[in-house]
C-alpha cells in the first residue's frame, strides 16, 4: 500500500528540509500503513515520523496553536522530553496577542535549527517535524497590500530558517502548509522546495475502500454499482466524502447510489478547483448516435475515434478538439457523448475572472494544476470564446486579468505532454473571435447546419427525446417528409426542432406523425437564416483538414446546400478559397451570432 505523503519522506531522504506542501486537506482519511484503520492523513504523518524516522511531529496553526500531541506520545519520558525542548524556545505558553505568530516563527525557526541532544525513551535519537499550517496566514502573499510589521517579521524569519545551512545540518523537517501555494509570500514560497500532495487515485480508492469495508460492513450499494465503479466515480476527490457516505449506509442499511456518490464528487470538484470545473453531466446522452444526418453523424464519427483513442492512451490523437458551426447543430451532445464514450473522468471548465486583483490569475493557473493533476481526463467548454479570451488584444482594462486567463490557457493547450492522456473539446459559434495564436492549438471540426435531406431522420429521434415512452415513427412517412420540407424552408435546427415537438405534444397530447406536421406548421419563430449561413461559412473556412469535412467521403454525391454550392471543386474536394472569403464578407454586415 502506497503511503500518501510519500513525497514528502522522499524529499526529506534527498536532504531537502524546508517543504512547502500543498493539494490535498490534511484533515482528510486515508489508511494507515499494514493496518485495517483509517485515520486522518496529519496522524498517519504523525505515526510514520515518529516510528521510522524518530521525529516528534510539532504543528501550528492560529486557532489551535501549538500542538505536539501530548496524549498520543504516552510515555511520560517522552513527553517530558518534548514539553523541555519547547520550553527551551519559548514555545510552550505563548503569549496570546498581535505578537504571536512573529512570537512563534522565531521559537520554530531557532527549534528546526538546533541538532537537539535528547532521545526517545526506547533510545533513538529525536527530531523534530515542524509543521506550519494554514501559512497563507501566516506569511500571506499580500497581492498589492501592504505587509504588518508581524507579517513582516515571519516572512523574513521563515525566508532565513528555510535556506538555512543549520537546519539542513540539523535533520529536523520544516514544512509550510496551504491548500494554494501561491497564496504564499513569494520571498518564502521561493526559498521552499514545493511538493503538491494529490488527491487519491483509483488505485488508492480501491485501497481506501478494502479498508474502510471492514468498519463499515453493512454498507451497501445499488444494485447498478459495483465497489470497483465507486471507485472509478471518487478518483481525484478527497476520501473524507466517500467515508461519509459509507457510514451512513452502515448506519441506515440503506443502499449507496450512483446519485449520492455524482452529488458528493460534484461538490469536491468545485471546492478542490473554486468553481472553476464542474463534473460534467453525461446522463442526457441515451443512445449511441444521439443526432441524425450526415453533417452531424460525420463529426460524430471522428468524436467516437478520439473517444477510442483517448480511452486506450494512443499518442497520435489530438489533445484539443474545437466544434465549430451554427447554433443549434448539436456540437454540445457531441462533446457529451464522447466524455461517455471516452471511460475516463469528465469535467466542464468555467471562466476562471474574478473582480479581485490576482484571483483570476490565481484561479486560471489552478485550474490547469488541476487538470494536469487529474489526468486523465476529459475537459469540455460550452461557447469557448464567451467562456475564456481567446483573441489577442491591447486591453488592460482589467489590471491585465484577461491577458492572464489567455496565456494560462495558451500554454496548457501547448502541452504536448497531455497527448493521449487528456482530451478538451470546446464549442463555438463565431471562430473570428479566436486569435491566430489560439487558433493553432485546436484541431477544428465543422458541425454544418443539417441538409434538406436529413430532417425526417431529425425529426424521428428527436421526437423520440421528447416522450418517455418509445415511438415507432418512419421517417419515410408522407406527414413527417412533408415536415421536414417545412422544418427545412424555415430554417429550423434541431434545437428549434426540439421545441417545436414539445410544443405540438403538449397541445396535442401525443407525438404522430399528424402532429409532427402540426409543429412544422405551427412553427413560426424567426430563424435567422443569414447567421447560420454566415457560421456555416465560417466553419469551412476554420478546418483544420480536408477530411473533417461532411463531404470528404462522400463528393460525389453530397447534396450541397444552396449557400455551399460553387465553393468545393467536386474533383478534388479544394475549397475555393477567394469565393469563400467573398461570401463572408459579403455576409458579414448581415449576421448576428
Amino acid at each position: 500500500m502506497s503511503h500518501p505523503f510519500a513525497p514528502v519522506i522522499e524529499a526529506y531522504l534527498e536532504g531537502r528540509n524546508a517543504l512547502l506542501l500543498s493539494g490535498r486537506n490534511l484533515r482528510d482519511l486515508d489508511c494507515y500503513p499494514n493496518s485495517d484503520r483509517i485515520g486522518p492523513l496529519l496522524e498517519i504523518f504523525r505515526q510514520e515520523l515518529r516510528q521510522t524516522y524518530g521525529m516528534a511531529l510539532i504543528t501550528y496553526a492560529r486557532a489551535e496553536g501549538l500542538n505536539y500531541d501530548p496524549i498520543g506520545l504516552g510515555n511520560q519520558r517522552d513527553r517530558q522530553t518534548i514539553e523541555t525542548t519547547l520550553r527551551d524556545h519559548h514555545l510552550l505558553e505563548i503569549p496570546q496577542d498581535d505578537q504571536e505568530v512573529a512570537y512563534i516563527v522565531r521559537g520554530i525557526a531557532n527549534l528546526s535549527r538546533v541538532s537537539i541532544q535528547s532521545k526517545w525513551s526506547d533510545n533513538r535519537e529525536m527530531r523534530f517535524c515542524l509543521l506550519l499550517q494554514f501559512a497563507e496566514h501566516l506569511v500571506p502573499h499580500g497581492n498589492g497590500n501592504p505587509p504588518t510589521d508581524n507579517q513582516l517579521i515571519a516572512t523574513e524569519l521563515s525566508h532565513i530558517t528555510a535556506q538555512s545551512l543549520a537546519l539542513r545540518s540539523s535533520g529536523n523537517l520544516l514544512i509550510f502548509h496551504s491548500h494554494d501555494e501561491s497564496l504564499i509570500a513569494p520571498l518564502v514560497r521561493t526559498a521552499l522546495h514545493p511538493i503538491r500532495l494529490p488527491q487519491p487515485d483509483q488505485i488508492g480508492k480501491q485501497q481506501f475502500l478494502t479498508v474502510a469495508r471492514r468498519t463499515y460492513t453493512q454498507a451497501t450499494l445499488e444494485p447498478e454499482l459495483s465497489w470497483e465503479s465507486v471507485a472509478f466515480l471518487c478518483t481525484n476527490t478527497p476520501n473524507r466524502g466517500l467515508e461519509s457516505l459509507l457510514r451512513a449506509s452502515h448506519r441506515s442499511q440503506r443502499s449507496l447510489t450512483a446519485q449520492e456518490l455524482v452529488a458528493q464528487k460534484s461538490a469536491d470538484v468545485q471546492a478542490i478547483s473554486e468553481q472553476t470545473l464542474t463534473v460534467l453531466n453525461t446522463s442526457s446522452i441515451k443512445s449511441e448516435r444521439p443526432l441524425q444526418g450526415i453533417n452531424s453523424a460525420y463529426p460524430q464519427s471522428l468524436l467516437e475515434q478520439f473517444a477510442k483513442a483517448l480511452a486506450q492512451g494512443n499518442l497520435q490523437m489530438p489533445a484539443n478538439v474545437l466544434l465549430v458551426g451554427p447554433p443549434g447543430t448539436g456540437k454540445t451532445e457531441m462533446a457529451l457523448l464522447t466524455a461517455k464514450k471516452a471511460g475516463v473522468s469528465a469535467y466542464q471548465m468555467h471562466s476562471p475572472k474574478r473582480g479581485i486583483v490576482g484571483e483570476t490569475e490565481r484561479l486560471s493557473e489552478l485550474q490547469q494544476q488541476v487538470l494536469r493533476e487529474w489526468i486523465p481526463n476529459f475537459a469540455f467548454v460550452d461557447e469557448i470564446t464567451e467562456a475564456f479570451p481567446l483573441e489577442r488584444s491591447e486591453f488592460d482594462g482589467d489590471s491585465g486579468a484577461t491577458k492572464a486567463v489567455a496565456a494560462t490557457l495558451l500554454t496548457a493547450l501547448a502541452d504536448e505532454s497531455r497527448r493521449g492522456r487528456s482530451l478538451l473539446v470546446a464549442t463555438t459559434n463565431c471562430p473570428w473571435r479566436i486569435g491566430a495564436a489560439m487558433r493553432s492549438r485546436f484541431v477544428m471540426i465543422p458541425v454544418l447546419h443539417p441538409l434538406s435531406t436529413d430532417y425526417p431522420a431529425i425529426l424521428v429521434t428527436t421526437a423520440q427525446k421528447v416522450v418517455t415512452t418509445p415511438l415507432s415513427l418512419d421517417p419515410n412517412h408522407r406527414a413527417i417528409a412533408q415536415a421536414g420540407e417545412i422544418f427545412y424552408h424555415k430554417g429550423a435546427n434541431p434545437r428549434h426542432i426540439r421545441a417545436a415537438l414539445s410544443n405540438a405534444l403538449l397541445i396535442k397530447g401525443s407525438l404522430t406523425p399528424e402532429t409532427i406536421l402540426f409543429a412544422a406548421q405551427d412553427y413560426c419563430i424567426a430563424s435567422d437564416q443569414t447567421s447560420a449561413i454566415y457560421s456555416d461559412l465560417w466553419a469551412i473556412a476554420a478546418c483544420s483538414s480536408k477530411s473533417f469535412f461532411p463531404w470528404s467521403a462522400c463528393l460525389d454525391s453530397y447534396a450541397f446546400s444552396q449557400h455551399l454550392q460553387g465553393l468545393v471543386d467536386l474533383r478534388t474536394g479544394e475549397i475555393n478559397r477567394t469565393e469563400l472569403e467573398n461570401r463572408i464578407e459579403e455576409l458579414k454586415p448581415h449576421a448576428n451570432v
